[in-house]
């Protein structure tokens, strides 16, 4: 799974949303289009950088790894309510939280 920043998560969800009714090798071509929409649709200002960074990931991206951040999506929004960091966790789209240092 590649590394993505909260940003990055955010809107691999909401674009996969936008995925719901289309095929899996269409879902994965689809995928760079749908994120640069939701970053149209958005506050462009926002998501910039961070947007911009996941389509030029998003590019070198086999199918494979394209579909396996998709399934990862469509998990997150699978998952009971709770909080979207945790979910966006749960789902493998953000790393876990690192466990806390333990003292000497």
């Amino acid at each position: 799974m590649p590394t993505l920043t909260l940003k990055q998560a955010l809107l691999i969800v909401d674009a996969v949303n936008g995925l719901y009714f289309a095929g899996r090798q269409a879902k994965a071509h689809l995928l760079a289009p749908e994120v640069a929409t939701v970053i149209a649709m958005g506050a462009p200002e926002v998501w910039v950088s961070d947007g911009r960074a996941l389509l030029r990931m998003i590019e070198t991206w086999t199918i494979d790894q394209r579909l396996s951040v998709i399934d990862a999506a469509e998990l997150f929004w699978s998952l009971p309510a709770g909080g979207y960091q945790e979910g966006l966790r749960m789902a493998g789209l953000l790393p876990t939280k690192p466990a806390p240092a333990q003292p000497l």
